[in-house]
């Protein structure tokens, strides 16, 4: 593999501050999950209940919206970073949603473990993204072919079943995002050596949010099917 050629013209300390940016934007998402999950959980359970069991099409509905947003926001992230801004907030709150159905089918310390695990995981290889001098977008491109064959295996299993492939597929969602959130550090690096302090710096910035925002509930989801419990 060959060394990341990075340019000289901007400063480590502009690259701290872009970083310190995406990873607010991040922050911004995350808390906006948490908040929205708590809340359906906790607070309005029984009527997002009872409108989710009237409207069972919502179900389906919300992960094509999640993707709608995605793709709008990657369009708009340059042109209108506000707009962008708004798509994942709007993101954010309703993978809240999705999370809320999700995490109550396990244990509360099955989960506090899983989110510990993805932290450190995704702390670790995040590090490892910033750190290394050898260029990822081989890995970058690998896992990304890897996670469309993980999409077909686990669209199959909704028919078989198995638990051993589910198990599988916990692991290989670990492998893959593992070496995602390495490649999207790196790149984010990159991008910031490119455009600098420049106009576009804040939509790019909301663009990588929500790269590293999706590269962690993916660990979160995946340590679920691992140390998940639902008794």
């Amino acid at each position: 593999m060959n060394e990341v050629n990075y340019g000289t013209t901007t400063t480590q300390s502009g690259l701290a501050t872009f970083f310190a940016r995406v990873y607010a934007y991040v922050g911004l998402g995350i808390a906006v999950s948490a908040v929205t999950s708590y809340l359906v959980t906790n607070v309005f359970a029984a009527q997002v209940g009872g409108y989710l069991m009237q409207h069972p099409m919502l179900l389906i509905l919300m992960p094509i919206i999640e993707i709608a947003l995605v793709i709008y926001l990657s369009a708009k992230s340059l042109k209108n970073p506000a707009m962008a801004m708004a798509a994942f907030v709007a993101y954010s709150a309703i993978n809240g949603v999705v999370l809320s159905l999700i995490l109550a089918q396990y244990t509360e310390a099955s989960v506090t473990k899983a989110f510990v695990a993805a932290a450190v995981t995704y702390g670790v290889t995040a590090i490892v993204g910033v750190r290394t001098k050898k260029e990822l977008s081989g890995v970058g491109h690998a896992m990304r072919s890897a996670l469309i064959g993980l999409i077909v295996v686990m669209l199959i299993n909704i028919f078989v079943g198995s638990s051993a492939v589910d198990m599988f597929i916990g692991f290989a969602m670990i492998i893959i995002f593992s070496g995602l959130t390495a490649y999207d550090h790196q790149t984010i690096k990159k991008m910031y050596y490119q455009v600098g302090d420049s106009p576009q710096a804040k939509g790019i910035a909301i663009n990588c949010a929500m790269q590293l925002y999706l590269d962690f509930i993916n660990l979160l989801l995946a340590f679920l099917r691992i140390f998940g419990s639902r008794d």
